[in-house]
């Protein structure tokens, strides 16, 4: 009888530990501290294609979500005991007590109604070092409500995994003038690892393949901690200590070893390594685009389709005449495209700007969503010049076909596809001979948009479009389509000139700068340019160009961007006039990519050279790419080179969550984020996407437009505990504010930096 309640008690017990926070894994941050991982719970998503909100973007329904517990959370007081702890060698009984014992915990499980459970990482100081080799066996408390009481581990320099190592979890190119990696961590309430004790220490590159080991160099110091990127913030949360293997240039799988450390995640270094990167980015645009087929690719492109008298049944869209530059359209508080998604049709604003006779479009379709909603609009067009941008510089040598979209395998290269669906939108968007600035978002009823007045400054951002694009089909041998988008060009262009109202001087936000409709002019009429020879062309570019001398900025964000025109002058095939023209534009795109870009490097823990915008994850990084495309100094090439690929190795995993910041892609990135491909049958959501990670809150009353819901409830203090600013990434579905996102801001940077160094890898 007492044997049978012996194991009663016993099985009871088990029962509780397993009841309880979940233990992901013990890994060593190095040979001196130890990181255990737990979970409390988890958020699982309904994703068979099935009830009320399949296909339907951000809609939400009974059942399309559960927080899971895993049981009784963490006890976090008692995992700060050192005596919860104990370390020993395998089958040895004399066991160590870590002497200090450091917590990071983050909400990364949130369902729909804010319900949520946190991750917890701890972090054991040892007393003394782990032995290379040696396999351990971690004990931990039973009341500290973990479902697991010990843990076997074996620490190994060429296999332990450790957080401190960063690298680029997709690979380098063996010829890259850099091929570098970080070394540091944040503890939490512990602050940063100090590594001062292992400069000097040795560095290898360890092959998967065949175990052979590669000495490359050693631990070196690069820079204290600082709030020197994004807008004044502190990304790393750390010093940094940086490791260089720039001159290994063999192929194969591999893991950066730190000697006392431990090793990467693995990686590649291979000829071919920006393909996918490049791939992806591309597959992103795709998954942003509206009124593509269910059936069109898989994962299934966003529905509905929202073409009228198509998708969905009675989509309406009624004409207006009210624009971005009316006075009234000022009066709605926040983003005027967005104010029909909220109330029936019949109360917007724009309901009774309707044209006379309530007029509405048959023809409007495509195009690039902004977020995970339904406008498309003038801001978008910068999508269409950076999608085309590389192509253009490599002179039409990015003509891949087979990136996986829909029209790949068409013949035409998917960039220009990708490119003609957005700038097709704009063009279906007409009102007779004018331009529509764009579309609204879906009222409540979901079956009715609006179409915004016609303005001037559309009719210029068309003829650009189509100029751009009539380019990148000469480029690409394709005279039909050249020549269909030149005239329509064209078009575009004499409708604004006879307008009475030129808009040449007023500015179109295009995400984080601004185009008056005189770069607008300036673009359409480089580029007709490009395709023509006509003289007209290349002196109305060059009356436009603000490079009076060498020292202008090509772009100024508050103030004009003329980037993309002057790209079209500098590499025309066309016999050139304006020759000091075209050399004052070389030398402002190469002096504002040192001193905007490359300079930047140096002063960053980060080592990032993107330009300082307010948000942390773009990439925007074209004018350095333009630069190395017009160098013809090879050390200065070189240079420019350097800060693409450290800036790309930064979004690929050398940071400090070791993510791509990329949804879909490498073996560990964004999971789930405020973007589409929810419950459509096929897991996870749409690739290729990048959500801002902003913690700033965008004001109302809702959790999901305040980010610091978040930061409130993890530990320590986001703000007085040293967080990194990096890993403001939550995993949540809900937060507009910090996992939304538009194409212009966050995508198209990376689409540049990608598309340039796969060019560059090809080349």
């Amino acid at each position: 009888m007492e044997r049978c309640a012996a194991i009663v008690l016993a099985l009871a017990a088990l029962n509780q530990l397993a009841w309880a926070s979940k233990l992901i894994e013990v890994r060593p941050v190095d040979q001196e501290v130890l990181m255990v991982y737990f979970k409390d719970g988890e958020v699982r998503y309904r994703d068979n294609g099935k009830g009320p909100s399949a296909y339907t973007g951000h809609d939400f329904a009974e059942g399309d979500d559960e927080l899971v517990a895993f049981g009784e959370e963490l006890d976090v007081e008692k995992a700060g005991q050192v005596a919860s702890w104990s370390l020993s060698v395998a089958g040895s009984e004399q066991r160590m007590q870590p002497v200090e014992v450091y917590r990071k915990s983050k909400v990364m499980n949130t369902d729909h109604l804010w319900n949520y459970k946190l991750d917890h990482w701890i972090f054991l100081r040892l007393p003394e070092a782990l032995e290379d080799g040696q396999r351990y066996e971690l004990r931990i408390e039973s009341e500290l409500g973990s479902d697991k009481q010990s843990l076997m581990f074996r620490y190994n320099w060429n296999t332990s995994q450790s957080e401190a190592v960063h690298v680029n979890l997709i690979g380098y190119h063996p010829e890259s003038p850099v091929k570098s990696a970080d070394l540091y961590l944040w503890l939490g309430d512990g602050g940063p690892r100090d590594y001062s004790g292992y400069e000097g220490n040795a560095v290898w590159l360890f092959d998967v393949e065949n175990g052979e080991r590669h000495e490359v160099g050693a631990v070196k110091f690069w820079r204290p901690q600082s709030e020197t990127d994004a807008s004044g913030r502190d990304l790393t949360g750390s010093p940094v200590w940086n490791v260089d293997f720039s001159s290994f240039q063999t192929p194969g799988r591999y893991r950066l070893v730190v000697e006392g450390v431990g090793a990467s995640a693995e990686f590649v270094i291979s000829e071919d390594v920006w393909s996918q990167p490049f791939a992806y980015s591309t597959r992103g645009y795709y998954y942003m685009r509206i009124g593509e087929s269910k059936n069109a690719q898989y994962p299934p492109p966003r529905q509905p389709r929202f073409i009228p008298d198509e998708d969905p049944e009675g989509f309406t869209v009624y004409l207006t005449d009210l624009d971005p530059f009316d006075p009234e359209w000022k009066d709605h508080p926040g983003d005027t495209w967005d104010e029909p998604h909220f109330k029936p049709a019949k109360e917007s604003m724009f309901w009774k700007r309707r044209l006379p006779g309530n007029p509405t479009s048959q023809t409007a379709r495509g195009g690039h969503s902004d977020a995970l909603d339904w406008d498309r609009h003038l801001a978008h067009v910068s999508n269409i010049y950076d999608i085309l941008l590389p192509y253009i510089l490599s002179r039409g040598g990015l003509n891949e076909d087979d990136l996986g979209i829909a029209e790949s395998g068409n013949g035409i290269p998917d960039l220009i596809d990708e490119a003609r669906n957005e700038v097709d939108l704009f063009l279906s968007l007409r009102v007779g001979d004018a331009y529509a600035h764009g579309l609204t978002n879906p009222t409540t009823e979901k079956t009715i948009m609006f179409q915004a007045g016609a303005t001037t400054m559309a009719a210029w951002a068309n003829a650009a479009n189509c100029a751009m694009l009539a380019e990148a089909f000469r480029l690409h041998g394709n005279q039909e389509l050249m020549a269909y988008y030149r005239d329509a060009a064209i078009t575009a262009y004499r409708f604004a000139e006879s307008q009475k109202r030129s808009q040449l001087d007023e500015t179109q936000e295009i995400g984080d700068s601004v185009m008056r409709g005189k770069d607008f002019r300036m673009l359409a009429a480089a580029y007709l340019f490009s395709v023509t020879g006509d003289d007209e062309w290349e002196d109305a570019m060059a009356r436009d160009s603000v490079v009076t001398e060498g020292s202008n900025q090509i772009r100024k964000r508050s103030g004009w961007d003329q980037s993309w025109a002057s790209v079209a002058y500098l590499f025309t095939y066309q016999k050139v006039r304006y020759k000091d023209l075209a050399e004052r534009m070389r030398a402002a795109f190469l002096k504002q990519a040192h001193e905007g870009h490359v300079e930047l490097i140096e002063k960053r823990p980060s080592r990032r050279s993107t330009d300082d915008v307010h948000w942390q994850t773009p990439q925007n990084v074209q004018l350095v790419a333009i630069a190395h495309a017009l160098s013809e100094d090879a050390d200065e090439r070189a240079l420019f080179e350097r800060a693409l690929v450290l800036e790309a190795d930064w979004g690929l995993g050398r940071n400090p969550s070791n993510i791509v910041e990329m949804t879909g892609f490498g073996s560990r990135h964004i999971v789930n984020c405020y973007t589409s491909g929810r419950n459509d049958g096929a897991p996870g959501l749409h690739p290729g996407h990048t959500p801002y990670n902003n913690l700033d809150p965008w004001g109302g009353s809702h959790n999901g437009s305040n980010p610091r819901w978040f930061a409130e409830r993890g530990y320590p203090d986001w703000d007085a505990g040293g967080w990194p600013h990096q890993e403001a990434y939550f995993n949540s579905r809900y937060s507009w504010a910090n996992g939304e996102f538009t194409p212009r801001q966050t995508m198209r940077g990376k689409q540049v930096l990608y598309a340039y160094l796969h060019w560059l890898g090809k080349e």
